[in-house]
């Protein structure tokens, strides 16, 4: 908690800006935005396709590099941080969830959970593993590969990886996109019970209005500005 009584603050943008491309081929994905979220909330990123939210979910997790402004979790700012340093900072405090799962074909479901802990070099808590694999659901797919898995499962793979290194804040990218209604209806459903059950901050970028308003706070992006900030937190 803040000396206020709110929430505390987990992460903050200060004149986040991108340019991609110079001269007349120069667009500008986002502007001067100056955005925070504390912790435990649950923010959902809505706007038109070109809007800015994708390049705005890669800078808050330091995916992509700004051209002006700065983003800070939990007190340090993430651009001022070597790239070796940010890696890290990236593997330990911040969990991904992409629309298309982007889990290696090669390694089975148990490997590919497992990932981001054996490439930081640490010991894998088992009893923490044991509990996402359960609220999951997908103790009996741990030896199967992505490729003999629906869309559904793919995605719940994919947050278990997210969630297994224990992060601050979990990022998703349009994370039920690519299912069919019943499938996204069940990931959606995951991802708030991951959120309570282990006190994490989610990010959300999606066009379905009906899960953005089950947030706490919709950001709404117009031609990479903030148009709308529905429901601040910690005000």
């Amino acid at each position: 908690m803040d000396r206020k009584g709110g929430m505390a603050e987990l992460i903050r943008t200060r004149g986040l800006s991108k340019v991609y491309g110079k001269g007349e081929c120069e667009v500008r994905a986002l502007h001067e935005c100056n955005l925070y979220f504390t912790e435990g909330s649950f923010t959902s990123i809505v706007g038109r396709s070109g809007s800015g939210k994708t390049t705005l979910l890669h800078l808050l997790g330091g995916l992509d590099a700004p051209t002006q402004g700065g983003v800070e979790i939990e007190g340090r700012d993430i651009y001022c941080l070597s790239d070796s340093e940010r890696t890290i900072l990236r593997r330990r405090r911040v969990g991904f969830v992409f629309q298309f799962y982007n889990l290696m074909p090669e390694l089975t479901v148990y490997q590919n959970i497992l990932l981001p802990v054996w490439l930081d070099g640490r010991k894998v808590d088992l009893d923490y593993l044991d509990e996402i694999i359960s609220l999951l659901g997908i103790r009996e797919r741990l030896s199967h590969y992505a490729g003999e898995l629906s869309g559904g499962q793919q995605q719940r793979v994919a947050i278990a990886r997210a969630l297994v290194t224990k992060p601050a804040v979990v990022l998703a990218d349009e994370p039920t996109g690519n299912l069919d209604q019943k499938s996204g209806a069940e990931v959606l459903e995951l991802l708030h019970l991951s959120r309570k059950r282990f006190k994490q901050t989610l990010i959300m970028v999606t066009h379905d209005r009906q899960i953005a308003e089950g947030a706490d706070r919709i950001i709404t992006l117009e031609d990479g500005r903030v148009s709308g900030d529905t429901g601040r937190i910690g005000e």
